[in-house]
């Protein structure tokens, strides 16, 4: 089947560049990732013979780096031990399925990851969270990835809202208010402090972050794990 390429229109402000190739074998796939190296643009999503290759403007990559910030200020605050993976390229044949995220971290089996230098899913463990920003471009490719590889919770993150998918026993994602990765955090807080612009710069705002995840966040994480704890009866 022929290769047909198709430039995506993008918000011109925002620096987005999308294109979409539809017909691209799995060979094809591996060829482009060969062919880009190291280099970490542009993304790239492969679903089915679908190929989208993106590469992001200030909006995109500003909103990234505050979920990024934000996510490890507060596992750290929650005493969280977690490997951050990046962009890290996660494929499958199998699944027919390839997807970068904007951001990914291990939370779990840790001890699989120890020593490793690269991420082979048919053996290996996939992210516990992955998160997706999406400016001028919709996630959908990416979350079926995500789906097929069971990642347990998605963030999508747009310029109007921060959905968090969990995945149910159906293996489908849902919508929820509340996320596994962070226990206790809302979706509509994570929000609030990625939007927030009352700080004098980046340092404040970080601190700000540090004092309420210790005075808010881990309080209530640890009341609601003494409430869900079984009690020894008389």
């Amino acid at each position: 089947m022929a290769t047909v390429a198709t430039t995506i229109p993008t918000i011109e402000t925002e620096g987005d560049q999308l294109v979409v190739m539809d017909g691209v074998s799995w060979t094809g796939y591996a060829a482009f990732l060969r062919l880009r190296g190291e280099r970490s643009r542009p993304k790239v999503v492969y679903l089915d013979g679908r190929l989208s290759l993106m590469s992001p403007g200030f909006a995109h990559e500003r909103m990234k780096t505050l979920l990024r910030v934000f996510i490890e200020i507060a596992l750290e605050g929650l005493g969280i031990q977690f490997v951050p993976a990046g962009s890290t390229t996660l494929r499958h044949k199998r699944k027919r399925g390839g997807v970068e995220g904007d951001e990914t971290y291990y939370l779990r089996n840790l001890e699989v990851l120890r020593g490793k230098k690269r991420l082979d899913l048919r053996v290996d463990p996939p992210p516990d969270l992955a998160v997706e920003v999406v400016v001028s471009h919709a996630a959908d490719d990416a979350v079926e990835v995500y789906r097929r590889f069971g990642v347990p919770e998605v963030w999508v993150c747009t310029e109007t809202g921060l959905t968090f998918l969990l995945l149910d026993e159906r293996g489908d994602y849902a919508a929820s208010e509340t996320g596994l990765a962070i226990p206790g955090l809302t979706a509509d807080e994570a929000r609030a402090w990625i939007v927030r612009d009352d700080f004098p710069g980046e340092i404040e705002w970080r601190r700000a972050i540090r004092r309420w995840v210790a005075e808010e966040l881990a309080p209530r994480r640890d009341r609601r794990k003494g409430e869900a704890e079984p009690r020894d009866r008389d």
